[in-house]
Formats: structure tokens, sequence, C-alpha cells
């Protein structure tokens, strides 16, 4: 699994939007559906249920997404850090 692919995935439920979460992330919708397809059947659950405009976690989902939140955000810590570091902005 990628880390890109956990940043997506919170993406989308904060957005609430798979569009909004693939332009965020310079990718299409379509490999923002792909990635989600591809946490589901590692995981073998459904981890967002999707209705006409709107987009809700499960409660797999809900798991995912803590987790999720918590290992995108101490990476985005990490390289602020070794920014400083280097003094490369």
């Amino acid at each position: 699994m990628h880390l890109e692919t956990l940043k997506v995935f919170c993406d989308i439920v904060e957005t609430r939007s798979f569009s909004t979460a693939a332009s965020k992330n310079f990718v299409t919708q379509s490999a923002v559906s792909q990635q989600i397809r591809m946490l589901e059947q590692r995981y073998g659950r459904q981890l967002l249920e999707r209705t006409r405009g709107n987009v809700q976690l499960t409660p797999a989902g809900e798991v995912l997404y803590q987790a999720s939140r918590e290992i995108v955000g101490r990476y985005q810590d990490m390289e602020a850090q070794l920014q400083a570091v280097t003094g490369v902005v």
C-alpha cells in the first residue's frame, strides 16, 4: 500500500467527493476509484458507501480513516522537520 493511496482516501472522506479528491491529488477520478477498490479488496471490506452525490464511511472505513489520518499527518510532520533541518522549503 502506498502513502498516496491513504492520502487520497482521507481526502475523499474529508471532501466527501471523489472528483475533489482527484483534483487535490492531481490524478483522474478513475484513478481514485481504482485506489479505493484496491483498498476494499485488500481488506475485504466496503470502506465507503457511495450514493448519488454523497460519500459516507462504513464502520471499517472509519477505522481505516482514523489510522490513515494519523499516518499521513505524521509523514507530513516528518517532511516539514526535514525541510527545516536542511533549510529547503
